[in-house]
């Protein structure tokens, strides 16, 4: 499971953060991401992702692989009636039958449309299948690639937060809490100041700073009170210190 999701993060205030709401607020250990919420809003054709998705394409055929990637995607696993060709409702024997068909949707995405909006959502989806093939490097050059053409915006700000946590697994988290810390202070931030906290927060965990990672916790629980980490952020601070 861990695998599979590396984000927790709640986004609802870019522009597909209506449709979406608190549901991408996912712990790192869950099983899904941020993705399994676009898949689903994308194929109940909610508006705010359709803007995103549909109106931004350069042909109807991106689109349609897109919805026909998603659905595979997030297809059920049947042990007896699999239906792996059904257009509407695909259902897989098993999962790792499941993934080899995504990939292969997911990477004709990229290939015929992957310079249109459209088409760069795939590099997302091929980046959780490189994570589950143990190949964390792949997954690494497909979220910057995402980023170097899209800098901007909830989806982005996902693959950059996939990237820090994959950084803090492999030993750079003084970099991550450097990054972190500078983007706190820039008055264009990629993300909401409460999710760079509690990365911050993250990362000073990482690196065994449990006091500073607490003075990150509490700094969002005071420029915050209304972030949906403030609970956990209360629970993580721990009693504030006495002073002197």
């Amino acid at each position: 499971a861990a695998m599979d999701a590396m984000t927790r993060e709640d986004l609802k205030r870019n522009e597909l953060g209506e449709a979406i709401g608190g549901a991408i607020h996912y712990a790192e250990d869950h099983s899904r991401t941020i993705l399994r919420i676009v898949a689903g809003i994308a194929i109940a054709g909610v508006v705010a992702l359709g803007v995103f998705l549909w109106t931004s394409s350069r042909s109807r055929g991106a689109n349609e692989l897109l919805v026909r990637g998603l659905k595979v995607y997030d297809a059920p696993v049947l042990e007896t009636g699999a239906k792996p060709d059904d257009p509407a409702s695909p259902s897989f024997p098993n999962a790792a039958a499941r993934q080899v068909r995504a990939k292969e949707l997911f990477t004709e995405l990229e290939d015929r449309f992957g310079g249109s909006r459209t088409g760069r959502v795939a590099k997302l989806y091929l980046a959780q299948i490189a994570l589950a093939e143990k190949d964390p490097g792949r997954a690494r050059a497909l979220w910057q690639e995402f980023l170097d053409a899209e800098p901007k915006g909830t989806i982005a700000a996902t693959a950059r937060v996939n990237l820090w946590k994959l950084d803090r697994g492999e030993g750079k988290a003084e970099a991550v809490a450097n990054e972190l810390k500078a983007l706190l202070e820039s008055t264009d931030k990629p993300l909401p100041g409460d999710v760079l906290l509690y990365q911050l927060a993250l990362s000073y965990q990482a690196l065994g700073r449990p006091a500073d990672a607490a003075g990150a916790y509490r700094r969002l629980m005071d420029e915050h009170p209304q972030s949906p980490y403030f609970a956990e952020a209360q629970r993580e601070a721990g009693p504030a210190p006495k002073e002197s």
